[in-house]
């Protein structure tokens, strides 16, 4: 028999550099032939030149997260350089310049005219920035629009509290907004831009924010809004989709918008014919954001996803959650794009669990009604051992062992004020005491004291492998 060699390891494919990133940008833009897009188009040649300094800036060892990214700003936002109505700015708004600074490259400004959409010139777009980003011209753009004109072009669109993006630059009342292809790409965007300048006044994260929702969230829905048959379908199949995944979904009233965890919304009713949107804009323009408009109003924070990954049609869905909450919005939206779930920068502390806090266990309530969220699973360095303590529900303790294992357990994140009440559950024998993660970090965890004593769990590496073996082969010898 003839034993052929294994295949070598796959080799990662290597990321577009920043030059090669605009040479495909432009080309898109020739292939798309979409002129009423921009309002400023700059020169490939500039942007080559900007781009080469990414580039050169990557080669000499700088981390740059946006790095082969190009963005496009609408007219209301600073780039300096660019013309920006009368006046060409010397510096750019702190939103761009934040993400300029982390290597992402500007490609041109994006108007305010109605445009076709991207997958259907005969209907309403809305804005060139979502145009843009659908058609892959450009990877990210900014926006004061709101999540209408992502709507109509099945994209994302990332609303962030008001006063967590500071407005230097920014030559509107209207919140910035995110456009994106995905929620990965967007909230890294948003996380760049997020913070204090100094400049303009801005807000920070009470201490006693929520930051997860729990494996049920609440979230309430309109049962009554006027959509067409096609927006309806669509919706109806999102909330098919979110109870599946365990949320409690609860009809409300039309203009009742009282919430417990989110509210979910069609982003819009319809989607106009690109003729009526141009012959009367203020009235198709009133009923496309009648949805979401008071948003804003109410200070609340929202995710806009398509309804489906790959769906190009424009009925998309809305999150909305109250101000601070950002992140309860973007997990929930990650059921309809089936993108992983990624933290938004707001303070608060990771604390590892591995006994009844774990999620499905006893304990795990005291988590979750603290607001804290799930952030992965972990495992341990093999230098740790579980013993059966002598408590009410059964816990584990864990132990430093030399001769240990690796220990299987969850990292969650609460904010600054539900880590302190958490603190104050956890009674003796336990402790909150570091432990090495097999990726080399050293998070707290929930540990115990030494000299709790306790019956060896060695032959487990998981709490839940444990309360497998009692249900299922009864009371036995642990060890």
């Amino acid at each position: 028999m003839t034993t052929l060699p294994p295949d070598p390891d796959p080799v990662s494919p290597t990321p577009p550099t920043a030059s090669h990133r605009v040479i495909a940008a432009f080309e898109r833009i020739t292939e798309a032939d979409r002129p009423e897009l921009w309002s400023t188009l700059r020169a490939v040649e500039d942007v080559l030149v900007d781009a080469k300094a990414v580039d050169e800036r990557v080669k000499a060892g700088e981390d740059l997260p946006l790095a082969g990214t190009v963005l496009t700003v609408p007219e209301l936002i600073d780039v300096a350089g660019q013309p920006s109505g009368r006046s060409v700015p010397e510096t750019s708004a702190t939103v761009v310049a934040r993400l300029t600074a982390a290597g992402a490259v500007v490609l041109g400004k994006t108007g305010c005219a109605t445009v076709a959409a991207a997958w259907d010139r005969t209907k309403t777009g809305g804005r060139g920035a979502a145009v843009a980003v659908a058609l892959g011209i450009v990877d990210l753009a900014l926006s004061t629009a709101g999540a209408v004109p992502a709507a109509l072009n099945a994209i994302v669109a990332l609303k962030p509290t008001r006063g967590l993006l500071p407005m230097t630059g920014v030559r509107s009342s209207e919140a910035v907004s995110v456009y994106a292809n995905g929620l990965v790409a967007g909230r890294r965007a948003l996380a760049l831009m997020t913070g204090p300048d100094g400049v303009s006044p801005t807000r920070t994260w009470p201490a006693d924010v929520r930051l997860g929702a729990g494996e049920h969230p609440r979230i309430a829905y309109p049962a009554n809004l006027p959509l067409s048959a096609a927006a309806a379908m669509a919706f109806e199949g999102v909330v098919k989709r979110l109870t599946a995944a365990g949320a409690v979904l609860e009809p409300i009233s039309l203009g009742k918008h009282a919430f417990e965890d989110a509210l979910l919304l069609p982003t819009v009713p319809d989607h106009p014919d690109l003729a009526e949107a141009l012959a009367d804009p203020a009235a198709v323009q009133h009923r496309l954001a009648g949805c979401t408009a008071f948003a804003n109003l109410l200070d609340l924070a929202a995710v806009t996803v398509p309804v489906l990954p790959g769906d190009k049609r424009p009925f998309g869905v809305t999150f909305l959650t109250r101000a601070f909450e950002d992140q309860i919005g973007l997990d929930l939206a990650t059921v309809c794009t089936d993108e992983p779930m990624t933290p938004y920068p707001e303070p608060g502390e990771d604390v590892v669990v591995f006994g009844a806090h774990l999620r499905g266990q006893p304990l795990n309530p005291r988590l979750t009604e603290l607001g804290a969220r799930f952030t992965r699973p972990v495992r341990t360095t093999e230098s740790y051992r579980m013993v059966l303590l002598d408590t009410e529900p059964p816990q584990p303790g864990v132990l430093d062992h030399a001769e240990g294992s690796s220990l299987d357990g969850e990292s969650w994140r609460l904010s600054p004020a539900a880590f302190e009440r958490f603190v104050t559950t956890l009674k003796g024998p336990f402790v909150l005491e570091r432990v090495e993660l097999e990726d080399g970090s050293r998070p707290l965890a929930v540990r115990c004291d030494p000299n709790a004593g306790g019956t060896g769990l060695d032959r487990y590496e998981s709490w839940r492998g444990y309360v497998r073996f009692t249900s299922t082969a009864g009371p036995r010898d642990p060890g």
